[in-house]
């Protein structure tokens, strides 16, 4: 952006220098190729989401999910539903609170979540290598402080 530093963007720049919409372009070109993946695997980038998420943080309700894939409820009802019909994840009764459903991975779920992650890592691995590790470990930084910044209580999940 020309002019002085710190100023504001003209008009015609104005998402050119919109954080928002900086964070939304970039993560559309870091994630192209990887959606790319996704599609020829027939696996929606919602699905992919959730899989990833429950390899690592299961069984879960489908209102920690919704909160934690920034969907709305009856989406992530849905996503879950067909999920299920698939034969990738389960629906049970929590132990704890027997009123409560909790969602977990079945065993074609996490082997289908543990190959779509190492084709991700892959993925991030050819935009580190354009962009530099200790730049990407910059970045990644600052965005889970952003992230802590807007919601202390997420604990750095994305």
């Amino acid at each position: 952006m020309a002019g002085k530093p710190g100023a504001r963007a003209s008009a015609d720049e104005f998402l050119r220098d919109l954080l928002p919409y900086l964070l939304q372009r970039a993560s559309f070109l870091v994630t192209r190729e990887f959606h790319r993946t996704l599609a020829l695997n027939q696996v929606p980038v919602s699905r992919w989401r959730l899989l990833a998420w429950l390899a690592e943080h299961q069984p879960f309700s489908i209102g920690e999910l919704t909160e934690q894939l920034m969907l709305k409820q009856p989406t992530v009802t849905k996503l879950v539903n067909d999920a299920e019909r698939d034969g990738l994840v389960r629906k049970s009764t929590d132990p704890t609170d027997k009123r409560r459903l909790v969602i977990s991975l079945t065993p074609a779920g996490r082997r289908l979540a543990l190959r779509l992650m190492a084709e991700a890592r892959k993925a991030e691995d050819r935009t580190t290598d354009n962009i530099g590790q200790q730049e990407i470990t910059r970045l990644k930084a600052r965005l889970k402080k952003l992230i802590d910044d807007f919601d202390p209580s997420d604990g750095g999940a994305v």
